[in-house]
């Protein structure tokens, strides 16, 4: 008993048995009471194992407000908004009135082929990977196993620049010897204030030079 695809307004998807299939009847499958506005609205072509289909979406473009239907379908009815459930259908080519069965992984392949496939981003990010460690590849690396990159640098290196700094700080530092205080003794000290000659003033310029002494003059 073949199935089609119904996309429910929330945007899942579920797979639907019929017994007998009649395209002027998929709307009721849709859920919708009326036809109206009820229509195909594309079809793709895919060949699955050498083999031809047609895939074809019904359902309608018209409704009221918070019906829309939140699935996005593959181009060229990505920018389509629906209302209300959709329905699609697989059909062989060779023979359009013969519905094929659709499942749900059925159809989740066709729509990644009709989106031209997705990449693995998994493997994507593993190939990133391996080429950064194809570009450290022949570069010196530290007992840790880090890349010497001007950024990590072994231990020992670093116990050398610290080896290099403390002689040169040993080379740089000033030796300063304490030199003895001369003892002088208190006799020549005393006699070097008696050697000292003394220095006459000079006499005014003023200076009146008495040499008599005054007497008392008498008066008459």
């Amino acid at each position: 008993m073949p199935s089609i695809i119904i996309v429910e307004k929330p945007g899942n998807v579920k797979a639907l048995q019929f017994k007998n299939y009649d395209e002027a009847e998929l709307y009721k499958k849709a859920g919708f009471k009326t036809n109206d506005g009820f229509k195909c609205h594309t079809n793709w072509t895919v060949e699955i194992e050498s083999k031809k289909y047609i895939i074809s979406v019904f359902g309608k473009t018209t409704g009221k407000a918070n019906q829309e239907n939140k699935y996005e379908f593959p181009p060229p009815i990505d920018n389509t908004l629906f209302f209300g459930n959709c329905v699609i259908v697989k059909k062989l080519e060779s023979d359009p009135s013969k519905v094929m069965d659709l499942t749900e992984s059925g159809w989740n392949t066709i729509y990644e082929t009709l989106y031209g496939g997705f990449e693995d981003l998994g493997d994507h990010d593993d190939d990133d990977d391996d080429d950064d460690d194809d570009d450290d590849d022949g570069l010196p690396r530290t007992k840790d196993g880090y890349v010497k990159d001007g950024f990590v640098v072994d231990d020992d290196d670093d116990e050398d620049d610290d080896e290099d700094e403390d002689e040169d700080e040993e080379e740089e530092e000033e030796v300063y010897v304490k030199k003895p205080k001369t003892k002088i003794s208190k006799t020549s000290a005393i006699k070097s204030i008696f050697d000292l000659k003394s220095v006459e003033e000079p006499a005014p310029e003023n200076y009146l030079g008495c040499t008599s002494e005054l007497t008392e003059e008498q008066y008459v």
